[in-house]
């Protein structure tokens, strides 16, 4: 009886209050269908120290980590990992432990989120999973959620990395003190970073969850999972804008695998793209790049992109130039489209692997932020379907879901759209197939 009532107040208390809210908006008469209100807050849930120290889920600073959670569906929860760049360099993961949430979970607020929510928005209509109940993972591994190890690393003067153990640890939590683990459908989502984990952990997560189901004799659950800007990277790139400039259209991708997967070693990695590297021949350490684990996925999965991602293009490929405005035959703009290209061919490659993942992909200059946008207050549309429709198409009536938005300019200068000239404002709301190669 008391884990009943455990189980069942948490659900009655948030059903009161999304009723309160209901009662006051139609005693003030709001109307307006994408009017965004308050969210009932979440909750912070630290691990326990010893459990945290036993299971090796710690921050950077080893610090405990843990979860932010709003239980309302019972039935139907959505696991969000966030965002937050990748530990580059030990100065980066040491300035990280030492003074931010994204190292240590001394700075994380009792009932407030560190980003803005993405999937876990509450109270906006454009958000397919506003009534699920809802955990936020915070990210404070520096390991884009991949580290697996449970002590300090030398090369990190003492850090932990151990974004799958937190992971790891969360579900294991929740599964014991939560009705998660008798849940009918879940759904794994995450933003940059998150979303290269949610990529990676797409068949570990099913399995996990199912097997935390069959543990409390229940039946597993629906999985999907729905990955926002997390392709890291398109095939052949990162190419560096000051290489790209002087003719040189070399990759540098394999700085980054090597570096994930050495440096930051031990590092848990996807099985199946474990197992294809040694049957392919090619190095393991070539499944951290999304552009090539991607075809092993089995979990059904949603991706969510900008084929011009900003961070990429002006951060990570260097070119400070690069912008939206920034005219199409100049080398700014052909290096903005040969990353676009890119792009494109990697989801073309996406389809043919697995012609029955959903995909929806804007045209505009963004990395994430516009995606979060999407979900709360803008209602974003591709050939006149907005990212509510396409998700509710792919996911509860099964059909397959592909939408490319069409690019700005001409069929061969094709570039980003500034927002004003996107759906969603009354404009621009067409859809284009995979493009014909140019040559750069």
């Amino acid at each position: 009886k008391c884990s009943l009532l455990r189980d069942f107040l948490p659900h009655l208390f948030a059903a009161r209050a999304r009723m309160a809210r209901l009662v006051v908006l139609g005693m003030l008469g709001a109307s307006h269908p994408f009017a965004v209100f308050a969210a009932a807050p979440f909750t912070l849930e630290l691990f326990p120290k010893e459990l945290a120290e036993e299971r090796g889920a710690q921050c950077l600073d080893h610090s405990p980590a843990g979860y932010y959670i709003r239980v309302q569906d019972p039935q139907r929860w959505v696991v969000f990992l966030e965002g937050g760049g990748l530990c580059v360099e030990t100065v980066d993961c040491i300035i990280r432990a030492v003074d931010s949430p994204t190292g240590s979970s001394k700075y994380w607020h009792n009932h407030t989120t560190p980003e803005n929510n993405h999937m876990l928005t509450e109270d906006s209509p454009l958000n397919p999973f506003a009534n699920w109940s809802h955990v936020y993972l915070p990210y404070c591994s520096g390991d884009t959620w991949l580290g697996n190890s449970k002590g300090p690393h030398l090369t990190l003067l003492g850090l932990q990395m151990s974004g799958h153990l937190i992971l790891e640890t969360a579900l294991e939590r929740l599964a014991n003190t939560t009705a998660f683990a008798k849940a009918t459908e879940v759904v794994l989502g995450g933003t940059s970073a998150g979303g290269i984990g949610t990529f990676h952990h797409a068949d570990w997560f099913a399995e996990k969850v199912g097997q935390l189901a069959a543990a409390a004799g229940a039946t597993a659950p629906r999985v999907a999972a729905f990955p926002v800007e997390g392709i890291f990277f398109p095939a052949k790139f990162p190419v560096l804008y000051p290489e790209f400039a002087v003719g040189l259209r070399q990759p540098v991708d394999d700085f980054f695998s090597d570096w994930v997967t050495g440096v930051f070693s031990p590092t848990w990695m996807h099985a199946g793209c474990l197992q294809g590297a040694k049957t392919k021949d090619f190095e393991e350490a070539h499944c951290f790049d999304i552009s090539v684990m991607f075809e092993y996925i089995e979990t059904p999965i949603f991706v969510l992109t900008n084929q011009f991602d900003k961070l990429m293009i002006h951060d990570m490929g260097i070119c400070l130039s690069c912008d939206v405005e920034s005219t199409p035959t100049s080398t700014a703009g052909n290096y903005m489209r040969f990353f676009g290209q890119l792009m494109d061919q990697t989801l073309a490659h996406f389809h043919a692997a697995r012609p029955s993942a959903g995909i929806f992909a804007t045209s505009e200059y963004h990395h994430d932020e516009n995606f979060n946008g999407f979900f709360r207050d803008h209602e974003k549309k591709i050939s006149g379907v907005s990212l509510r429709s396409a998700i509710e198409r792919w996911y509860f009536h099964g059909e397959t879901t592909v939408l490319l938005e069409a690019t700005c300019g001409d069929a061969a200068h094709p570039m980003p759209c500034p927002r004003e000239a996107t759906s969603g404002t009354g404009g621009f709301e067409g859809a284009s197939s995979f493009r014909d190669p140019l040559v750069f």
